[in-house]
């Protein structure tokens, strides 16, 4: 009798043993960290099974496949893991590692439009980000105003800001929001304008703020140069703005801009026609917004550029041209 407990017990105590070293062994894979910084996609669909081979097989963690697998159906009340793309950090044991996938917390991107793009440019910084879904490709202008929801030619209505997306999402989606808060901005702008004068809807002020904001980018010109402009329309004068001739050059510009095409007549030329260009010539900021609503603040109808980033402002064509002189054309 003796030696059958003798024998029970070697038996408990060697599962006894055993038990240990699995739970030991457990242990030391559900604390296994993971190495190093990765990016890891979880595609929608995807089974628990799949995920988990992926992350041993690819050397995300260097835990066990079945440890981690165990332990994400033990703990699956705490949430489903979520379809996405996840920014990895270095030294997440298990549990962190599932907690991350289970949060959504997903890797968020960013893209930058500054104030004065044109649409194209627009096209190309989009057609450039990692990750984005490039759905645009091989649309005419027309065709993704229409997608939009933009009555005529999209130029000007994106609104130049910072935005963030996540993987697999749509470029038009980011148009769309550019779109949307632009017409906004638009819309508040003109509910609190000025008294304005050749101005007769929100698209007139997006045509004259992307003027405005081809013209300067030092902030305290801002003002006198749309006075300039609206003093220009009160009075029936031509606007005279250089950056609508480059506008309506487009490739053909070669950055050198001739007497040749200030007299060549064209939809975008303000030396020919009076009143504003067809369409606007850029993404105008809030800033020249604000400023093409305001109403005229100063007398001015003339001004030059003085080669510093600043311009010269003029009551009289004497006083312009004398400007013109001292900035432009001295040696």
């Amino acid at each position: 009798m003796s030696r059958v407990i003798l024998s029970i017990l070697v038996v408990l105590s060697s599962l006894a043993v055993c038990a240990v070293a699995a739970g030991y062994y457990v242990f030391l894979q559900l604390a296994a960290m993971t190495p190093e910084q990765v990016i890891f996609d979880i595609e929608p669909g995807s089974n628990l099974s799949a995920i988990t081979e992926r992350l041993v097989r690819e050397e995300v963690t260097p835990a066990d496949d079945m440890v981690l697998k165990a332990y994400a159906l033990l703990t699956r009340h705490e949430g489903t893991i979520k379809a996405g793309q996840y920014e990895v950090a270095a030294g997440l044991d298990v549990p962190g590692l599932l907690a991350l996938f289970r949060s959504g917390r997903v890797m968020q991107h960013q893209v930058t439009f500054p104030e004065g793009w044109h649409f194209n440019q627009w096209r190309a910084r989009l057609s450039e980000q990692p990750y984005l879904s490039h759905d645009t490709t091989g649309f005419t202008r027309e065709q993704i105003a229409a997608v939009l929801g933009i009555q005529g030619d999209p130029e000007g209505w994106l609104f130049p800001d910072t935005y963030t997306y996540t993987k697999g999402d749509s470029d038009l989606e980011i148009m769309l929001l550019a779109y949307q808060k632009m017409q906004q901005l638009l819309n508040g702008a003109w509910q609190g304008r000025g008294s304005v004068s050749g101005i007769h809807s929100p698209y007139d002020a997006l045509i004259l703020a992307s003027v405005i904001e081809k013209e300067t980018g030092y902030e305290p010109d801002r003002a006198k140069i749309a006075s300039v402009f609206q003093n220009r329309l009160a009075r029936g004068m031509k606007l005279q703005s250089d950056p609508t001739i480059i506008y309506g050059l487009g490739e053909s510009f070669d950055g050198d801009l001739k007497r040749s095409h200030l007299r060549a007549d064209q939809p975008y030329n303000s030396y020919t026609r009076p009143g504003l260009p067809p369409t606007p010539i850029c993404s105008p900021g809030s800033a020249s917004i604000e400023a093409a609503l305001a109403g005229s603040m100063h007398p001015y109808l003339y001004f030059v550029a003085k080669g510093n980033g600043e311009s010269y402002f003029s009551l009289t064509l004497e006083e312009h041209n004398r400007a013109v002189d001292k900035y432009q054309r001295s040696p």
